[in-house]
């Protein structure tokens, strides 16, 4: 099961919105084939595996890594083809958690007389596959905020300067994390006064496969066709408030390039975050990192919708009262009221300190 989730990984930037899937035959104690879910609308893992199997097939072990899918989507079902090869048993890694596939594949395997274990490995798989369990049992992607701070919590001078708090290592670090993810988001003050190019690695597959996507909110002002976030091929998306429409459109009549725009509602005088990530889904975005200012972080975090964060701890102190910090908007009303950070995993990078956790349910303000 640990090669089989060796093997879904090398589809990481391909076959999203899927989730990452990897299958090994083993007959008689040798692997006799193996095969991953490689790209989008291709075979999945399971026929892969098998294909490379050959007769070799017949009253062998299937390890895979998530339950094999028992209806036709764009491929035909995995179950079937596993029984017409001659598996004598499966081995499980998780229930997919599709409700079109939800342990229907097991039943089928079992009613054809195919001995199936499952939750082998089940957490790993689980997290492997975050953004797709997150996509179908939530509708929407899963989110990562991601901040860098100083000691003192801000992300900019007083002059509003950000570049850069956090360390070159730090920086490289947060460039791996882009790849992981579908797309990556940013608010209007960052689009703004940074002017980001959201940059990967240099030669990233990712970049290959067009990933991640560019998501940035901007106001009714527009923006500039030569803003550096449209410097490159990957694609744009332009997140603006409905009651923007008319105006955005005729901006954008005039204003050519590679993007598209996507109106949502408005939530309290601002773009609905739960919204915005169920219109992502749609466009099958799964995995999502937040990379906004202290307004964003707090719309996100108040709208619940923060599944993990990382945050970039500089041993730096800039002060000021007017400076912003990594988190604003109106904050609670009391310390029970705060959102409790849960601990993961803490490491150093270069000078700074990287804090991976998620956030606590809170209690709601009153």
């Amino acid at each position: 099961m640990a090669l089989a989730l060796a093997l879904a990984e090398k589809g990481k930037f391909t076959v999203s919105p899927n989730p990452r899937v990897g299958a090994c035959v083993v007959s008689r104690g040798k692997l006799v084939g193996s095969g991953y879910h490689e790209k989008f609308g291709g075979p999945h893992a399971e026929p892969n595996a098998l294909m490379k199997a050959g007769k070799r097939a017949r009253g062998a072990t299937l390890y895979v890594t998530l339950e094999p899918c028992s209806s036709w989507q764009k491929t035909p079902p995995c179950a079937p083809f596993i029984k017409e090869r001659g598996i004598r048993s499966v081995i499980i890694g998780c229930l997919d958690p599709n409700p079109l596939n939800h342990g229907k594949g097991v039943h089928y395997l079992r009613k054809a007389g195919i001995s199936v274990k499952c939750g082998v490995l089940a957490a790993e798989v689980q997290r492997q596959n975050e953004g797709f369990f997150k996509y179908v049992t939530a509708g929407r992607p899963f989110v990562t905020l991601k901040m860098a701070q100083t000691l003192d919590g801000k992300i900019a001078t007083r002059e509003g300067l950000s570049r850069w708090i956090s360390s070159p290592p730090s920086r490289e670090f947060v460039h791996r994390l882009r790849e992981e993810h579908d797309a990556v988001l940013v608010g209007k003050n960052t689009f703004y006064q940074d002017d980001p190019r959201l940059t990967l690695p240099k030669n990233s597959p990712a970049l290959a496969a067009g990933k991640p996507w560019k998501v940035a909110l901007v106001s009714e002002k527009g923006w500039s066709p030569r803003a550096r976030i449209f410097r490159d091929s990957r694609p744009t998306i332009l997140v603006f408030s409905e009651k923007h429409l008319q105006r955005i459109v005729k901006q954008a009549a005039v204003r050519k390039g590679n993007w598209t725009l996507l109106p949502v509602k408005e939530h309290d005088g601002k773009v609905s975050i739960p919204e915005l990530l169920k219109k992502l889904a749609v466009l099958g975005i799964t995995k999502l990192l937040v990379e906004g200012g202290g307004e964003l972080a707090w719309s996100f975090l108040e709208a619940g919708c923060v599944d993990r964060a990382v945050w970039i701890v500089a041993p730096k102190i800039f002060g000021g009262r007017d400076a912003k910090t990594s988190v604003e908007g109106s904050g609670v009303k009391t310390p029970r009221q705060g959102f409790v950070f849960r601990t993961e995993k803490v490491g150093k990078c270069g000078d700074d300190w990287i804090l991976e956790g998620n956030f606590q349910k809170r209690k709601q303000q009153k």
